[in-house]
């Protein structure tokens, strides 16, 4: 009796251990991808720091920006007449800020590089707050600032650490919505996070899917906040206009709206940039279906709708491609805390207890991060081709810049290396190109320059840019119709 008394104690307390030795193992297995996450966010952000000391050009708009902001120092005027074969349709307000930060540093383009990283980091710090105001945990926020870091470091590389203010335009429109959320959660103070939002319009002006979001939500539940905030943004966005206009002239207006063409085409086909966000789209979508009725969801599926409307509406423009994706991004990370916060909430059945839940979502999410598996860092620690390469390509670089540097006259050549040689800007490529297409300047106005001989293009080896593939041949780029000059 004794022994048959004892069986049933141990069966009675075996389902107890066995839960509680689950729960643990959970609970290690759990925090073990938190933290793969995050080394793989902060193993993957090392190659862009990395490269920003590089002498190599990133992406060929790192020229094009050295340039503006060398003229908002005062080299050139910020924004050229219609005559001129370079365009500015960028907002004045970033082209001030990087040439101060490459002025106290002694580069523009390593203080543009510098911006780009710092920006990344307040973006982060942004979305972790911002998941922190919607109700989500300290762990999910330090989990939707390490999804931002790596998926910027992993997919949108580019962009990271180069000299383009489009981040840093995103750091102040990120603060200018956390500011926002504060408001929304203590239901006063409107006013001055949609002032911030409107001055970061002057910093890069395609980014929406914040202000709209905001000015959404005010509209819905605080129609008299709303309409004042609507009369603020109106004020600014006049006086800022007003006053490019009585700096710069009507050359602002018509360097701003400069012709591009668009094809909707361009933007359908955009849709295959969305695998770099899947895993976290997919689960904000689950989440915004199990947990409608919570108001920050609603809020995030408000943000991340407006953001992917913008996505396809700015990918019909000519020449935008990554950073259109970039408000998408950052909605989709801020989802992604409130998705890890709340799937315990979730109908889930009864074979899958949260902590699993969310230890799938963490392990979907690393899998889509490490793949394809070519890493960058790892490549530039262990692998001697990949550091020979970099080496080659900062000395085709300089021997680049020597070489434009003797060049007699003007020159039109990759812009950075223009930039490095001392040489004037001359030729706008890309928005060259869409002026002539719009009929906005004459169909010869390079060719008959370069017949004239008063330009001269310099082909340059490729592998300078660091964006071009690696080939030891020069090949000949930039190709034009009708007569040129080469050397």
């Amino acid at each position: 009796m004794n022994g048959t008394f004892l069986n049933e104690v141990l069966k009675d307390h075996c389902p107890l251990e066995e839960a509680e030795r689950t729960k643990i193992h959970g609970s290690f297995c759990l925090r073990a991808l938190h933290w793969l996450l995050y080394a793989i966010a902060i193993l993957l952000f090392i190659w862009p720091v990395y490269r920003a000391f590089l002498n190599i050009e990133i992406v060929n708009n790192e020229g094009w920006n050295a340039y503006f902001e060398d003229a908002a120092m005062g080299k050139m005027p910020l924004y050229p007449s219609a005559d001129q074969l370079i365009t500015n349709n960028y907002p004045p307000l970033s082209f001030y800020i990087v040439g101060l930060v490459g002025r106290l540093i002694g580069d523009l383009v390593i203080g543009g590089r510098l911006v780009s990283l710092i920006s990344v980091i307040a973006i982060a710090t942004a979305i972790a707050l911002s998941v922190k105001r919607l109700g989500g945990t300290q762990v999910a926020a330090a989990i939707s600032a390490a999804f931002y870091i790596a998926t910027m470091s992993r997919f949108f590389t580019s962009y990271v650490g180069m000299n383009e203010p489009q981040l840093l335009s995103h750091a102040v429109m990120g603060f200018g919505f956390l500011a926002f959320l504060d408001a929304r959660s203590r239901d006063r103070g409107y006013v001055m996070p949609v002032l911030v939002m409107a001055v970061a319009g002057f910093l890069k002006h395609n980014i929406i899917a914040m202000p709209l979001t905001a000015f959404a939500w005010l509209g819905m539940n605080r129609r008299r906040e709303a309409l004042k905030c609507l009369c603020l943004a109106a004020v600014v966005i006049v006086t800022g206009t007003a006053i490019c206009y009585l700096s710069f002239g009507r050359d602002f207006f018509l360097n701003i709206f400069a012709p591009r063409q668009y094809s909707l085409k361009k933007a359908i086909r955009s849709y295959k940039d969305l695998q770099w966000i899947s895993v976290g789209l997919v689960a904000c979508v689950c989440n915004g279906c199990a947990m409608w009725r919570d108001r920050s969801v609603r809020l995030c599926s408000g943000l991340i709708a407006i953001a992917l409307a913008a996505f396809f509406l700015q990918r019909t423009g000519a020449g935008v491609w990554t950073n259109a994706q970039f408000d998408l991004v950052i909605a989709v990370a801020i989802g992604l805390g409130l998705v890890y916060t709340q799937v315990p909430l979730w109908p889930l059945p009864r074979w899958l207890p949260p902590a699993v839940a969310q230890a799938i979502l963490l392990l979907a999410v690393c899998a889509r991060l490490l793949l394809p598996t070519e890493l960058k860092p790892i490549q530039a620690l262990v692998d001697r081709r990949f550091k020979n390469e970099i080496a080659i390509r900062e000395q085709v670089m300089a021997d680049s810049v020597e070489r434009v540097r003797k060049t007699p006259g003007d020159v039109l050549c990759p812009m950075l290396i223009g930039y490095r040689a001392g040489k004037p800007f001359m030729v706008d490529e890309f928005n060259s190109e869409q002026r002539l297409l719009a009929g906005a300047l004459p169909k010869d106005a390079i060719t008959a320059r370069v017949a004239a001989g008063t330009l001269t293009i310099v082909k340059t080896d490729p592998r300078a840019l660091w964006t071009k593939s690696f080939r030891r041949e020069r090949d000949p780029t930039m190709q034009f119709p009708g007569p040129t000059k080469t050397r």
